[in-house]
């Protein structure tokens, strides 16, 4: 069911900013450190590429899917819309909700986190001053995305093009350069290329490492109701862009290992740091800071863009509180969606004390929805088999294999993430676990809110 008449936003968004929104929303600063915690997983150089390039597969075996429920349902909302369309409005107001409450503003809060660390290292500013730098930077982009979807997108285009160029610099400095300034001391000294599991379990941790640093590639399809021409532009946004980011990924590994050897690239947290450290010295290492903070302000960007795209697309339809389907007359962007957003993003920031803090409520909850999302294209193909329904004009290769895979790995990411997570401070209650609480309250409040709205909020299912 598409949005309320009248609160429907417009497409405005080209290709070129579609395919930035996927790149930059994967590229945060995953690149920069996860390199350290995949090499103390796996022994040696061979097996780790290994490993980003599965990583890479994996996370397109889910862009295939969710391209065909895009070029089926192009409209804005993306994960919400496929939802509603496969399971019906229980579920699709559970998301909605766990995407207002958690998955964005968390998502916001531990990228604006990182962001702030860097440019407070780059100025000189301190720690202290890190949570009024984050929450300025949430409000001035979420100004600028107020401003109007054109605004967003080419904010989003211009850091986007900047960090890839930026990383791909890097990359050739690696590649050109002799490694000719001195060591800094190792932070992990005793950090082995393998942390002593098996090599198939040192493989799965890593991967799920990786996975985390390919995130990001569902958030096009929130902004699909303003893309212009979706049916050729979604393929080549998500597809297109998340096999650009597998190609930067798995290059600036390769710069990596040029530089460094892999007990190093174990043993340095900051290994995109001291990798230009090598090649350039002291000045080097503050330009990569400012990479980072780059990379992270756009990738912030990103989610700031799409997460009110859920939120306004709900409410429309009637499944969240009817203001915050709201469009400023003017700018016609989701001004109220964009604001709340802000404020809980703030408030999230403020509760964390860093990104792995925060992180760890919005992982397992938002790959609990993408494997949600992913089954629905069973429903839609058995509505296809039975005639209630054309088929889409893109069709995901290699179906069913595609989906399932896609379906176990994400069954093991949330086992693992379950499993590994630290619990909240002062409760037994694993910090992964805690978004899933918080999102599964949307069942219960779902029926006592169709309660008292009475049939009309029924219509679209149950």
């Amino acid at each position: 069911m598409a949005a309320t008449s009248g609160i429907e936003l417009k497409r405005q968004i080209g290709l070129y900013a579609a395919t930035a929104i996927t790149v930059g929303n994967i590229i945060g600063s995953g690149i920069f450190r996860s390199p350290h915690s995949v090499a103390q997983e796996l022994p040696g150089f061979t097996p780790v590429i290994l490993a980003w390039i599965v990583g890479g597969v994996l996370s397109i075996c889910g862009s295939l899917v969710l391209t065909e429920l895009a070029v089926r349902h192009p409209r804005t909302g993306g994960l919400y819309v496929f939802i509603r369309e496969g399971f019906g409005n229980a579920w699709a107001f559970t998301f909605g909700w766990a995407n207002l409450w958690v998955i964005k503003p968390t998502v916001i809060a531990s990228i604006t986190s990182v962001f702030a660390l860097y440019f407070c290292q780059v100025t000189g500013w301190g720690h202290a001053a890190e949570f009024a730098v984050g929450c300025a930077a949430i409000g001035l982009l979420t100004f600028i995305n107020w401003l109007g979807v054109k605004q967003g997108a080419g904010t989003q285009s211009l850091f986007t093009t900047a960090k890839v160029i930026g990383i791909v610099a890097l990359c050739v400095l690696a590649f050109t350069l002799p490694a000719t300034h001195p060591a800094t001391a190792l932070e992990h000294p005793l950090a082995a290329a393998n942390a002593g599991h098996p090599l198939m379990l040192a493989f799965a941790l890593s991967m799920i490492t990786i996975l985390f640093s390919y995130d990001g590639w569902t958030d096009s399809t929130y902004v699909a109701g303003e893309v212009l021409n979706p049916q050729r532009t979604m393929p080549i946004a998500i597809l297109g862009g998340t096999w650009l980011v597998v190609a930067v990924y798995v290059l600036t590994n390769f710069a990596y290992y040029h530089v460094l050897s892999p007990n190093e690239v174990a043993g340095y947290a900051a290994v995109g740091s001291e990798t230009i450290h090598r090649l350039l010295g002291d000045w080097g290492a503050r330009a990569l800071a400012v990479l980072v903070a780059i990379s992270t302000f756009g990738t912030t960007n990103g989610a700031i863009l799409t997460g009110p795209r859920v939120t306004q697309a709900a409410a429309a339809d009637g499944l969240l509180w009817k203001p915050l389907a709201a469009l400023d007359p003017r700018r016609e962007t989701p001004s109220v969606a964009l604001w709340v957003q802000a404020v809980l993003s703030c408030l999230w920031l403020k509760a964390a004390s860093g990104f792995d803090d925060v992180s760890g409520w919005f992982v397992t909850t938002s790959w609990l929805f993408y494997g949600i999302t992913t089954a629905t294209v069973f429903v839609q193909r058995r509505r296809e088999a039975r005639g209630e329904q054309a088929a889409a004009s893109y069709r995901t290769p290699l179906f069913p294999l595609t989906p399932i895979v896609f379906l176990v790995v994400t069954a093991v990411i949330i086992w693992s993430d379950f499993s590994n997570s630290g619990a909240i401070p002062g409760t037994f209650i694993p910090r992964a676990m805690a978004g899933v609480l918080i999102a599964a309250t949307g069942f219960p409040v779902y029926y006592l809110w169709r309660g008292r709205r009475g049939p009309a909020a029924k219509a679209g299912g149950s």
